[in-house]
């Protein structure tokens, strides 16, 4: 089958899924990643059902100068993500049509300038500091409801990660500018030290765990796809863990190989909170519909 064709395929069996509840604690929630891409995708590209809670997380914001050779600046975020496809009237205008949707941004990523996008804060009352600032502007200007935490690379210590993200999401939510919270963590020991480390304290601050399945390597099976699941169920306690899969299909368990089956079982144990992909740019190119 072309993958064009087995995404509109797996269009549908996504709906029967998300929108059939068979156990408690399922839910309805999509969310999909957009715009770090730039491949002039936009929110109207992608067709939403109307009975199905839709998540865009814009991506990317990073506290690094914008310039060719990028620069942290410590708390002080910046826009990553192509703002000429996605802007605030879209947000807007999105969010008016359906009354399902929400719309996040994402902090950090994996690059900045042709390097990594560190987490490198000066301190964590400095930091903390400059990034409610600026966030408050940028989630303002643009009517978003929430943030995800997609921190990749650190040149700080997990306590020093788990303060500055934890208190960052509990005074946005504290004042009122955000109502959801995300980590986005993935299979790797230093990444999962740091966001071990943030959860141990702030666990119940975040409302999802958008588990980057799909880091696992190319041609994971459902049963393997099972265990990695069941392993994070255990590293974050309590959390509610999103299955995920990547729209090229270069990594995890991929649609073709099963993984509407995986979340079939997860479905028929109650642990199936909802689905997010990797990316709406991507889901432009192959057809992929939600």
């Amino acid at each position: 089958m072309e993958f064009s064709k087995l995404f509109t395929t797996a269009f549908f069996i996504l709906q029967t899924l998300i929108l059939v509840s068979s156990a408690p604690g399922n839910s309805n929630l999509f969310r999909e990643y957009i715009g770090a891409e730039f491949k002039n995708v936009r929110f109207s590209d992608l067709p939403i059902n109307k009975n199905v809670e839709f998540h865009f997380i814009l991506s990317f914001a990073i506290d690094y100068t914008t310039s060719s050779s990028a620069s942290p600046t410590n708390g002080k975020f910046n826009i990553f993500w192509d703002t000429d496809n996605l802007t605030p009237s879209q947000v807007t205008a999105i969010k008016s049509k359906n009354s399902n949707v929400k719309v996040a941004l994402s902090l950090g990523g994996d690059s900045v300038g042709g390097g990594y996008a560190y987490f490198n804060p000066s301190s964590v009352n400095s930091w903390l500091s400059n990034a409610v600032s600026s966030l408050t502007h940028i989630i303002q200007e643009y009517n978003l409801d929430g943030i995800d935490i997609d921190y990749e690379h650190f040149q700080t210590d997990p306590d020093t990660f788990a303060q500055c993200i934890g208190q960052l999401i509990s005074t946005l939510k504290k004042n009122g500018v955000i109502s959801v919270a995300s980590i986005a963590p993935y299979d790797d020991d230093q990444v999962q030290s740091h966001y071990m480390a943030l959860w141990k304290s702030y666990g119940h601050l975040i409302d999802y765990v958008n588990f980057q399945f799909y880091a696992y390597d190319q041609g994971t099976t459902v049963s393997q796809f099972m265990d990695y699941f069941e392993t994070q169920r255990s590293n974050y306690k309590g959390g509610k863990i999103l299955p995920s899969f990547i729209s090229d299909g270069s990594g995890g368990l991929s649609p073709e190989n099963g993984f509407f089956t995986a979340c079939s079982k997860l479905k028929s144990e109650g642990n199936l909170h909802g689905i997010f992909v990797w990316c709406a740019d991507d889901s432009k190119d192959i057809g992929f519909q939600v």
